[in-house]
């Protein structure tokens, strides 16, 4: 509610689908980065053999891929990422970023090699309240980064989550939400390191349209609204400094799929 659906960027996303290997998907993604400058990414998804594969390509050439495969052992997912920038030669790609995530019952974990880097969480639930911790390793240095400790609670309509990272209790972030209705969400969330917030509410209109609203100790007030036709989905955000009025960012974005 406080993170996504606030977007100002003028924005168009073409999806288009063909039974290709099974079924593979093509979006491009339009962006109006300036006034007289538009960006645009092509995104191809697909499957073989059981393996999840995308490719994306931006205007500077830059191509990344991914290759996902679910239950190489029952519970593991192995994903597989790598990138190569425009005009660079192939001896040139980006070292593979490597993820095995493993799920089963209440217990999930997740690992990520990056050449001498590794970064490993886990979290377990025990009916309404869920405790994690994530950590990380650098093999080249011999270094262990500080650990992050998250717990949430749901409480019927209430749901609560704090983050401590680090252990030394400076550096905590907690988060609140609330549903008041099948129509009204709000939400809150405030980060001790910086003594900043952000308060929230989400307001759903009808069946296809809803809008939200979210201000800052900043004074940054951010309104979201979204409206599904048919074959395509219409964002809408503003952006308003209430410090400096004249300061304002608007944006619409567009799916059609």
């Amino acid at each position: 509610m406080l993170d996504d659906g606030y977007g100002t960027a003028n924005k168009l996303d073409v999806t288009t689908k063909s039974d290709l290997n099974g079924g593979t998907t093509l979006k491009s993604t339009f962006t109006r980065t300036a006034a007289d400058k538009i960006s645009a990414v092509l995104t191809a998804s697909s499957k073989l053999y059981g393996v999840a594969v995308s490719a994306t390509a931006d205007g500077a050439g830059t191509i990344k891929g991914k290759a996902v495969m679910a239950d190489v052992i029952d519970g593991i997912k192995l994903t597989v990422e790598t990138s190569l920038n425009g005009g660079a030669k192939i001896a040139d790609i980006a070292t593979p970023k490597v993820t095995a995530d493993y799920s089963a019952g209440d217990v999930a974990a997740s690992a990520t090699v990056k050449g001498s880097s590794l970064d490993a969480s886990a979290t377990y639930t025990m009916g309404d309240i869920c405790v994690g911790a994530a950590t990380s390793y650098d093999s080249a240095a011999g270094t262990l980064g500080d650990p992050s400790i998250a717990a949430s609670y749901t409480m019927g309509d209430t749901s609560m989550t704090a983050v401590m990272n680090g252990l030394s209790a400076d550096d905590m972030t907690a988060t609140a939400t609330h549903t008041i209705s099948d129509d009204i969400s709000v939400a809150g969330t405030f980060a001790s390191k910086d003594s900043s917030f952000s308060v929230g509410a989400a307001y759903t209109i009808d069946s296809a349209s809803s809008v939200k609203a979210k201000i800052n100790s900043d004074g940054l007030l951010n309104l979201g609204y979204a409206h599904k036709i048919p074959g395509a989905s219409i964002n809408a955000g503003l952006e308003v400094d209430t410090n400096n009025m004249d300061s304002r960012k608007l944006g619409v974005s567009m799916c059609l799929a």
